[in-house]
């Protein structure tokens, strides 16, 4: 079964970069500066799968965490849309349409997310995201936003748990969520059955890389698309792999 690592899942962090002004840069330049640091605080979290009701929260936060793919399937300024469009195409797909997905909740608050794909998951072959996506977006924004996501493809083998959709809400980072909703796909994989776990992440993500490398995750191949680095400005890809034996 393939499967878009991008559309699927919009599967990579997106990193968050702190600016300073250019007045404060002069202003602090030659000064002594003192990290200080902070502990994190436990929080609530409980680990369970997508609901239908989820799909909003879901969405919000993939918008933030891959801001870099939702503008270059919707545009900049067309995020709003976007998402609108894909909440129509998972209410047309109904409870398959989140299959093998889980969030981290907090209090109520969807504050991660991560998916596990197998081989036999079942692919929408009913035309509705296709449809969902013409309604919302109109015949062009539809063709670019499908074209977008469709950029990058991964066939599952069989014996092989693909993730995707890793993300945690920016205020919420740096908590062990994104850790322990990976741990929670490797349970879910070992009791499949499968061998291996697989995922991609971009070559400049080094933060995610050393995430899943801490998790045991090691590079396994390199992959090189030129359309995707023209229109996801992200041209190489690492398949990370990790035995499950």
């Amino acid at each position: 079964m393939r499967h878009c690592c991008v559309c699927a899942s919009f599967g990579d962090h997106f990193s968050q970069h702190l600016t300073i002004c250019q007045p404060l840069r002069r202003y602090c330049k030659g000064m002594l500066t003192i990290s200080r640091v902070v502990t994190p605080v436990p929080i609530p979290l409980q680990i369970r799968a997508a609901r239908m009701d989820d799909i909003y929260p879901i969405l919000r936060l993939h918008c933030e965490a891959f801001a870099d793919k939702f503008g270059a399937a919707f545009g900049v300024r067309g995020t709003a849309r976007g998402i609108e469009a894909m909440a129509e195409a998972w209410r047309r797909q109904g409870r398959s349409a989140l299959r093998g997905m889980f969030v981290a909740d907090s209090n109520g608050l969807v504050v991660g997310t991560i998916s596990l794909r197998t081989w036999d998951t079942t692919s929408d072959t009913s035309g509705a995201a296709e449809l969902a996506f013409h309604q919302v977006l109109g015949m062009w924004g539809a063709v670019r936003s499908i074209f977008a996501l469709s950029l990058l493809e991964h066939t599952i083998e069989r014996n092989e748990g693909y993730i995707t959709d890793v993300a945690v809400l920016a205020q919420y980072r740096r908590n062990g969520i994104a850790r322990a909703l990976l741990d929670h796909v490797e349970q879910e994989a070992r009791q499949r059955g499968k061998q291996f776990l697989g995922l991609y992440v971009s070559a400049s993500n080094i933060p995610a890389r050393r995430l899943y490398a801490s998790a045991g995750f090691v590079d396994y191949r390199t992959r090189r698309s030129w359309l995707a680095g023209l229109i996801l400005r992200q041209r190489t890809w690492i398949y990370m792999r990790k035995e499950l034996r």
